[in-house]
């Protein structure tokens, strides 16, 4: 595993330990060159503690495979997109 790989999964752990730590959810939306990052793709965290998920802070960027394996070396699980997403979201993780 490369460094960057190393840090980002640390990132992920450590933001999803800490909201977990104040019974929050966290989701991990990816996305395909949104708007605001239309070099490739993004992951930016989402907390769930109420009716509307809730954007944070936190986003990792990658390749979609740099991005999945992070995910999955969180033990993160993978929900597909739903056709009433946006066209840029690729999938969910929680």
């Amino acid at each position: 595993m490369t460094d960057n790989l190393r840090e980002a999964v640390a990132y992920i752990h450590n933001a999803n330990q800490s909201a977990l730590a104040r019974g929050i959810l966290s989701m991990w939306t990816v996305y395909d060159r949104p708007r605001d990052h239309p070099d490739g793709h993004i992951a930016r965290r989402f907390e769930i503690s109420g009716p509307e998920p809730m954007p944070t802070e936190d986003m990792v960027s990658g390749d979609l495979g740099q991005i999945r394996e992070c995910m999955e070396r969180c033990g993160l699980f993978c929900l597909t997109r739903n056709e009433i997403d946006h066209p840029s979201v690729v999938e969910t993780w929680t």
